[in-house]
């Protein structure tokens, strides 16, 4: 339900707690009422001592030991717990904080009578909060009065996101009216390693956030060493090898992903010497012109469509430590035969990136620093998910989110695994990558996964 924010809100925590203090008193002075009462018909009769100030002291200790044991409540106990009166206060802070920040944004209009001066106008936001998911909904006007423009052009959702440390996920607009969501609390949207389930056309990331890769295809996953980035390329294999058969690793460092070719089902998958590597990316590429030729004489005979549409099953090339792949070929001599097999493979990637959409062909590529000379333009453009790990450089994030307009900052200083994805045009959002268990075995997870993809019967062609 949602709550209208109000002048008067900027003071509601305030005001909650004299009123709660008042209560205590009050009824602590109806609990010591008999006292009271012997001690005022002791004062009528003309007795007096200090002793009949005990009952005022007891009343106003008593009054401040609550009001202590409620101030400690709201600081230690409710940011730390989700019980109800945790949820309702924390709602109250919520409120509290958006009305302060409409105030001292000069979000408001004053007037003056005989009467003095008085609220002339104040804009007609209203807030939700969904404490399960971790995530507030704020309902901002659009209405054609004097501060439509800050709220329309996200002025304010901009100052929201730095003082409530929010992170704004989506925003609509309807008639006289924008709603924004925003997540408070990004770790409620973590999902677990073992329950990601890839359904028809997409992968599963984190809550709310899934990879449509028929629509947003190809991935770049950057982010420095200890940020989680291997996980969170753990993840998304897994997944495809439930989806389909066809997923080729590369990795040029030889670190976790290279040993996957221990792997019985993905020894032939996984490469990681340079020959190898460039010798795979031409077969990728040989085996999507091969499917081109295949639907387009599907194609010849008036049929319409995708790869999907005609029974073929999507081909995934993951390029891990791209940077570094680029780094150990560029130094190479010109005269030297993998260098030719290098220039013949970054063309071949040039032209998956460009045209494998259609025809099923997929590529994500992961590197620590992405920058335009170890990352070629013409594949850059073509890279419609985006992710980093951890709080970006500005140089980074100009490469890898060019048009984000946010602040971007971290989201734990204790927790590793989060970053910050953009997919297609949607605007740059917070994630938690998903959580691995402290016994996770690599190569068994994968394992698992192929299995279920067999029993499925997603072998494709």
């Amino acid at each position: 339900m949602f709550k209208k924010i109000k002048y008067s809100d900027q003071y509601l925590a305030k005001t909650l707690f004299k009123r709660t203090l008042l209560f205590v008193w009050f009824l602590v002075t109806i609990c010591f009422g008999f006292w009271y009462l012997n001690i005022f018909q002791s004062l009528m009769q003309g007795q007096y001592s200090w002793w009949y100030l005990l009952p005022v002291v007891l009343s106003l200790g008593l009054t401040a030991f609550f009001g202590w044991g409620v101030f400690w409540f709201y600081r230690s106990y409710v940011p730390e717990h989700s019980d109800f009166i945790s949820k309702y206060l924390k709602t109250v802070e919520l409120r509290q904080m958006i009305s302060l920040l409409i105030v001292s944004k000069g979000f408001f209009d004053t007037a003056s009578d005989d009467n003095g001066t008085f609220i002339a106008y104040f804009p007609k936001l209203k807030l939700k909060v969904l404490h399960k998911t971790g995530q507030l909904i704020l309902q901002e006007p659009v209405d054609g009065q004097k501060y439509m423009e800050s709220f329309s052009k996200n002025e304010f959702d901009n100052v929201v996101e730095i003082a409530l440390l929010a992170d704004r996920q989506t925003t609509e607009f309807s008639k006289n009216k924008m709603i924004s969501t925003f997540a408070f609390d990004p770790i409620k949207f973590r999902r677990r390693l073992k329950e990601l389930k890839p359904k028809k056309g997409l992968l599963q990331i984190s809550k709310g956030i899934d990879w449509k890769y028929d629509t947003f295809y190809n991935v770049l996953i950057s982010g420095n060493v200890g940020t989680g980035k291997s996980y969170t390329m753990f993840a998304i294999i897994g997944q495809l090898l439930q989806v389909t058969k066809f997923v080729y690793i590369i990795d040029p460092k030889r670190s976790d992903l290279a040993g996957l070719k221990h792997v019985t089902e993905l020894k032939n998958n996984v490469f990681s010497v340079a020959s190898e590597i460039n010798q795979a990316v031409i077969d990728f590429y040989t085996k999507m012109m091969a499917r081109a030729e295949k639907i387009e004489a599907i194609k010849a005979s008036g049929q319409v469509g995708t790869y999907k549409d005609f029974g073929f099953a999507p081909y995934f090339l993951l390029f891990d430590e791209f940077g570094a792949y680029y780094e150990m070929n560029d130094r190479l001599a010109y005269d030297d035969p993998t260098k030719a097999s290098y220039e013949t493979a970054m063309s071949n990637l040039r032209e998956i990136a460009m045209l494998g959409r259609e025809l099923g062909f997929y590529i994500l590529i992961g590197m620590q620093r992405p920058d335009a000379g170890s990352l070629p333009m013409a594949i850059r453009n073509q890279l419609n998910m985006r992710i980093n790990m951890g709080v970006p450089t500005p140089e980074i994030e100009k490469m890898v989110f060019p048009d984000n307009e946010k602040q971007l900052r971290p989201l734990s200083s204790h927790l590793k695994g989060w970053g910050f994805i953009k997919i297609g045009d949607s605007q740059v959002r917070s994630f938690f990558a998903p959580e691995v268990p402290k016994d996770f075995n690599l190569h068994e997870y994968m394992r698992e996964n192929i299995a279920i993809r067999e029993s499925q019967g997603n072998n494709g062609r």
